[in-house]
């Protein structure tokens, strides 16, 4: 097949799978934050353990979790993270989210997640046992908002480390995000941010990662829902964060498009994506620290 007919199937496919994500939207509304079933409890742990090792890796060097007080944005179906970073030594953990996906979360789960994390002392994952096992902790506590107003539902609080995953690329204004972030960051507050930059639907991302990119912007947001991913590069992040004084500001790829796929990954890219340099990066952290805040 030419790569212009493989372009044309792919560009045909890909309406119709942001025609199915929509309707399933409409059907069942936002449900599935993640590939991996909720019941699959072997899958989630895992899974939690390589976000919290990514979340790790891209911590400032000497950066110590110890009597840090860490709030996580759209954590999803699990708070898992949470309790994770308690056994770190954090002090508490804050998540807020626009979908109530992690309010009716098992505390049997965090004590299994616990159980495979051999990091931290004996006496933190103790401690974030209890925490997480207790009901309306202040140190391990979810909010949910469907305006998304972070200082209304930070309640108050203040942070010295803000983190998400696979959450930025869902926001419809990646800008007002990062301004009320910076609201609840205290001086010296480390953001980390893994956003993936992929199609998401599970097909089609495996064999056109940029089937998203292909469309004019009026024909994408025909198909438009809440959480459908704002199409943002890393630049744009770079710069929202930069509008609002964080400094240090980096995007690191994590993963790029395998050699095989780039010739059609990269052919028939809507303005004003064709061309770009960075349009063969899938997924990447982005970090930055705020030398302001408000104080906590």
């Amino acid at each position: 097949m030419t790569l212009a007919l493989r372009k044309l199937e792919m560009t045909v496919l890909g309406i119709g799978f942001l025609g199915l994500a929509w309707s399933k939207d409409k059907l069942r509304g936002y449900a599935t934050p993640n590939t991996v079933s909720k019941f699959d409890v072997e899958g989630q742990i895992a899974y939690l353990l390589d976000i919290f090792g990514s979340f790790r890796r891209f911590m400032p060097p000497g950066f110590d979790l110890r009597g840090r007080d860490v709030l996580e944005l759209s954590p999803g179906a699990s708070r898992g993270n949470g309790a994770l970073f308690l056994a770190m030594g954090a002090r508490s953990y804050h998540a807020i989210d626009v979908f109530n996906l992690a309010g009716d979360e098992d505390p049997v789960f965090y004590e299994l997640l616990l159980d495979r994390f051999s990091y931290g002392t004996k006496a933190d994952r103790q401690r974030a046992h209890a925490l997480s096992s207790a009901s309306g902790a202040r140190e391990f506590s979810y909010v949910v908002g469907r305006d998304f107003d972070i200082p209304r539902l930070a309640g108050g609080r203040t942070f010295d480390l803000i983190v998400s995953c696979a959450a930025f690329e869902h926001y419809d204004s990646v800008p007002d995000t990062v301004a009320g972030l910076t609201q609840v960051a205290r001086p010296g507050c480390e953001a980390i941010h893994i956003i993936d930059l992929q199609t998401h639907s599970r097909w089609i991302r495996e064999h056109d990662p940029n089937n998203i990119y292909r469309y004019p912007e009026p024909i994408y947001r025909l198909f438009r829902f809440p959480g459908q991913p704002n199409r943002l590069r890393p630049a744009d992040y770079i710069a929202a964060f930069e509008a609002q004084a964080w400094s240090d500001v980096r995007f690191v790829p994590s993963r790029t498009i395998e050699p095989a796929l780039r010739g059609l990954s990269l052919a028939g890219l809507a303005t004003p994506f064709a061309g770009q340099e960075d349009m063969i990066v899938l997924d990447g952290a982005l970090t930055a620290r705020h030398p302001g805040g408000i104080g906590g």
